[in-house]
């Protein structure tokens, strides 16, 4: 009976010893110099973090923050995990579905409520942020990626695009004004999951080996 390829690849994968670390750290480096990029950037070119501070205090940062910085970690993690070819990945990416369930704890009674006030303050500049930076979250988690062996192309990219949507977010959202669950679901939800879809399409192309 043939092997099947996936079975193949696990015991090949098994019966290889990591190349003391060196894959672990071409991965790391791209999404930390990502980060570091894009908060940096942002931090030069605006000015006044924390604009709603004075009226609502920390707990809308602590929201947005939540979820970005959640996404962030796990979506860097799912990332690590698929490109180990052998490894069960289902939790890994059931649990990329954390960061939805907490802000929707927040986001869903106030859509509920009719509480939408849209577009909100500052809407293009929070969609130039996100459309500029999620492509280099992108590019570099693809690049991580690429140093390990992904067989799953098309989940890996869709991942490498919610890693790239949640660094923009991370880095922007201390300086957005904007507020409300519409806010959110429209200008910062939707571009995550733009880029995602982008990832999901270009995966195959992108992370072929």
């Amino acid at each position: 009976m043939m092997e099947r390829t996936e079975d193949l690849i696990a015991r090949l994968a098994a019966d290889t010893k990591p190349k003391s670390g060196s894959a672990m750290r071409h991965f790391i480096a791209p999404l930390l110099l990502a980060c570091v990029l894009c908060i940096g950037a942002t931090a030069l070119v605006l000015d006044d973090p924390f604009p709603t501070y004075h009226l609502r205090g920390w707990l809308p940062m602590v929201v947005k923050w939540g979820f970005s910085v959640s996404l962030l970690l796990i979506a860097g993690l799912a990332l690590h995990v698929l490109g180990r070819p052998g490894r069960p990945s289902g939790w890994i990416i059931a649990s990329l579905a954390l960061p939805l369930v907490y802000i929707g704890y927040f986001a869903l009674p106030l859509l509920l409520s009719g509480d939408l006030p849209w577009p909100g303050l500052a809407w293009e500049r929070c969609l130039i942020a996100m459309g500029i930076m999620s492509p280099v979250g992108f590019a570099a988690a693809i690049m991580a990626t690429r140093w390990l062996a992904p067989v799953d192309t098309r989940r890996a990219g869709f991942v490498a695009g919610l890693f790239g949507g949640g660094v923009a977010m991370t880095a922007y959202a201390p300086f957005c004004p904007g507020e409300g669950a519409l806010y959110f679901v429209t200008f910062y939800l939707l571009p995550i999951l733009t880029m995602a879809a982008i990832g999901w399409l270009s995966g195959p192309k992108l992370l072929r080996w």
